[in-house]
């Protein structure tokens, strides 16, 4: 006589787990993925028909910025006030004047590098920074988190 493992209560209670916990981790994993369903690619939205003065709101998701082109008035002062919506830890720094980040890579406090405060924003959790625009009509200035410098990337262009 075999003895067959799943007709145990045992078995079928360690199948069972088994089960749910596959479903579980896949419909977990793909509701973590943005789909994109509104015909974007992510939530990234266009750029805005006209240049930010003032303040702008910023959007920091897994892995991404909403917006990532953004464009502002030259001469001007802007303040993005961030908002972490991810599960990951982002933030905001933008370039030095000659298009280059810190050595270090990541952003620092000290006057150096132009970076969201703090500048490690938790889950849920926001942040400002605030720049001077140059006086550079034309100039692209890039933008990344330091925690995703490859997929979480953006623009600001200069009018």
């Amino acid at each position: 006589m075999k003895l067959d493992l799943t007709r145990l209560p045992v078995g079928e209670m360690m199948v069972g787990f088994l089960v749910v916990s596959l479903l579980a981790t896949f419909i977990l994993a793909f509701s973590l993925v943005d789909s994109g369903t509104d015909g974007t690619d992510g939530g990234v939205t266009d750029v805005p028909s006209t240049p930010i003065s003032g303040a702008a709101d910023v959007v920091m998701g897994d892995n991404f910025f909403d917006s990532n082109d953004i464009t502002v008035t030259v001469g001007d002062t802007v303040v993005f006030n961030l908002t972490n919506e991810g599960i990951a830890i982002h933030n905001m720094h933008i370039t030095q004047p000659d298009g280059s980040y810190s050595e270090a890579g990541i952003c620092t406090l000290d006057g150096a590098d132009t970076c969201s405060d703090p500048s490690a924003v938790p889950s849920g959790q926001t942040a400002v920074l605030e720049w001077e625009v140059p006086d550079a009509p034309g100039t692209e200035i890039p933008f990344r988190c330091d925690f995703h410098p490859i997929e979480m990337t953006g623009t600001i262009t200069i009018q």
